[in-house]
């Protein structure tokens, strides 16, 4: 198979997080990996020329999203990892979203590196997954907070009929918040699959690169 995937880390992540599934995968795509908040790098989509696939883990899966409902023309579709499409909230919801990552984007802007980043793997979203080494000079750490609040899921709405139909979207089995909402996308009717990895958590990179790597493979196949 010819073509492209772009393949879009996390929040705090790097393009290398990929490298786990991308060892294991026999896709045959030309994988593009950036490094989304390293100096000089973008939020926008790389040049590539024809249909691409993309694949996205948490905030790339919320990236990811933003790029297919703004030129859905343009994806093939989309291996969606710990992905939240930021439709299944309430006011109340949204607005406590907003004010956490408000006061996230000040901690990465003004506190020491250590100590926020011992706070961020701290959150119980991340639990019984390990932390994978992130060092303050791998960012530019200016970017961390704009993309923070830019991409908040308190300001997210995802269209279904503005994504393509191939599309799959997975979480870990243990990621409780992810598991409810892959059931809220699948009674709702947005388009693709909705797998469940057994006994993992959220971090999929880390945790299960086998089965990412296998439900990729299947998807471009």
């Amino acid at each position: 198979m010819t073509g492209q995937l772009i393949a879009l880390h996390g929040f705090l992540g790097c393009g290398r997080d990929w490298d786990a599934v991308r060892a294991k995968s026999a896709c045959g795509l030309e994988w593009i990996c950036p490094d989304l908040f390293a100096s000089g790098s973008s939020l926008e989509p790389p040049a590539v020329d024809g249909p691409c696939w993309l694949a996205g883990y948490s905030f790339g899966a919320r990236l990811a999203l933003s790029w297919m409902q703004r030129e859905p023309e343009r994806w093939s579709g989309a291996l969606l990892l710990s992905a939240n499409p930021g439709n299944f909230q309430s006011d109340q919801e949204r607005a406590a979203r907003r004010a956490a990552d408000d006061v996230w984007a000040e901690a990465f802007r003004q506190d020491p590196w250590n100590e926020v980043l011992d706070r961020w793997n701290a959150q119980d979203v991340l639990a019984g997954g390990p932390a994978p080494l992130r060092t303050e000079s791998d960012y530019d750490c200016a970017k961390l907070s704009p993309a923070l609040r830019e991409f908040s899921v308190a300001g997210q709405f995802t269209d279904p009929l503005r994504l393509p139909s191939n599309l799959v979207w997975m979480a870990g089995e243990r990621d409780g918040k992810f598991v409810a909402l892959q059931a809220s996308m699948r009674d709702a009717g947005f388009p693709g699959t909705f797998p469940l990895v057994e006994g993992a958590g959220h971090r999929l990179l880390v945790e299960a690169p086998e089965v990412v790597a296998a439900a990729l493979d299947h998807l471009v196949a």
